[in-house]
């Protein structure tokens, strides 16, 4: 009975350090089985928690979908006849029917908005030929953009067996997708109707309850299965940043992307360290038409930050003390450094822009010996 008493408190003192540091580590009350924000432009994570964890997403499907439907779309007025196999698919539904006219266009807020999986097959049959080779574009599509712990088995998210992301793997494939206009407009479109004559008049609203509250929401897909819980895939465009915030098997959805996303805001910004073709000063140059060039940056650098530590950062820029011609644009003249706490995190060439001729006395006796003889 004694032994029993003392592991019994072993086991609550255990429990009690446990909790305290998973609470700090994952953030108190979140009740997300995974979680990931990522900035969208510099593809940077700034918050997670089991983010490379393989699980269903159910319909966050459809923003793989949507991409690939677009990206393989020349003309999204085209209208398409719905096929048999689009009609009466399972959940939720923009109520298809057979060999009704449709466009393409119309096919993707119905997609998105009202979360249509008939559109997503639709669409598959349209773009694809059939499912089964839609879905290998959606597979070839995830590899292609580094999302290398994804597989799809459709193209609306019903739990199916290796139908799985990572919250990681939905970020980084949403930060892709919305660089694409069409599919940024699809998404942030808070309402839609369509239709009317021989075929039914939709209303369609978008499911992120987020695009009608939070500042800068751009949307993207809300998701529901037994097998996956609630899904959220939610962007925001704030303070030139992007916050990419996605949750997976969350009950609150809505209010923990909400949270985890003015979290990154709070504490994150987004600093543009090297401006690419950007003019940074002047190298003198001797036996030249010229006494100097002009200096600037080829490439950018641009790096999201916590706000607490942007003075740990420094920029140094090294010019060449001086050069002899000929100098072309293709001339290194120096080079740029971003430290943070000492340590280089980036380094570049710096170029000159200007092209200058050499015109010391050799250089010029041979150019009149060569056109002499020429």
């Amino acid at each position: 009975m004694r032994n029993f008493k003392k592991v019994l408190i072993l086991i609550v003192m255990l429990m009690l350090c446990i909790t305290p540091t998973k609470l700090n580590v994952v953030n108190a009350g979140a009740t997300y089985r995974a979680m990931c924000v990522l900035e969208g432009n510099t593809l940077q994570v700034l918050n997670e928690y089991n983010s490379t964890a393989k699980l269903a997403m159910a319909s966050t499907t459809k923003i793989i979908t949507a991409i690939v439907a677009i990206e393989n779309c020349e003309d999204f007025n085209k209208t398409v006849t719905v096929a048999d196999e689009s009609v009466g698919i399972e959940g939720t539904s923009i109520y298809l029917r057979k060999n009704e006219q449709i466009t393409m266009d119309n096919l993707l807020y119905g997609l998105i908005l009202a979360s249509g999986n008939d559109a997503a097959m639709a669409l598959a049959y349209e773009i694809g030929g059939s499912e089964e080779n839609f879905v290998n574009m959606m597979n070839e599509f995830v590899k292609r953009v580094g999302a290398n712990n994804t597989h799809l088995a459709n193209p609306h998210g019903l739990d199916a067996k290796d139908h799985y992301t990572t919250a990681y793997d939905l970020a980084l494939i949403t930060a892709y997708a919305l660089n694409n206009d069409k599919f940024k407009e699809v998404v942030s479109t808070k309402t839609k109707v369509f239709g009317g004559g021989e075929y039914q008049t939709r209303y369609l609203r978008n499911k992120d309850k987020l695009l009608f509250s939070q500042e800068g929401c751009i949307g993207v897909k809300t998701g529901f299965t037994d097998n996956a819980g609630r899904c959220l895939v939610n962007a925001c465009d704030r303070d030139g940043m992007r916050v990419i915030s996605v949750v997976l098997n969350c009950g609150p959805m809505f209010e923990e992307c909400d949270r985890l996303t003015e979290q990154a805001l709070k504490h994150y910004t987004t600093k543009q360290f090297v401006v690419p073709y950007n003019f940074v000063g002047v190298v003198p140059v001797t036996d030249g038409d010229k006494t100097e060039v002009s200096v600037a940056t080829l490439n950018g650098f641009t790096k999201t930050i916590l706000k607490s530590e942007e003075d740990n950062y420094k920029v140094e820029y090294n010019l060449s003390s001086g050069l002899v011609a000929p100098v072309t644009t293709e001339t290194v003249v120096g080079d740029v450094k971003v430290y943070y706490n000492d340590k280089i995190i980036y380094a570049a060439d710096l170029y000159s822009i200007d092209e200058c001729k050499n015109i010391d006395i050799k250089h010029k006796i041979d150019n009149i010996i060569e056109n002499w003889f020429n």
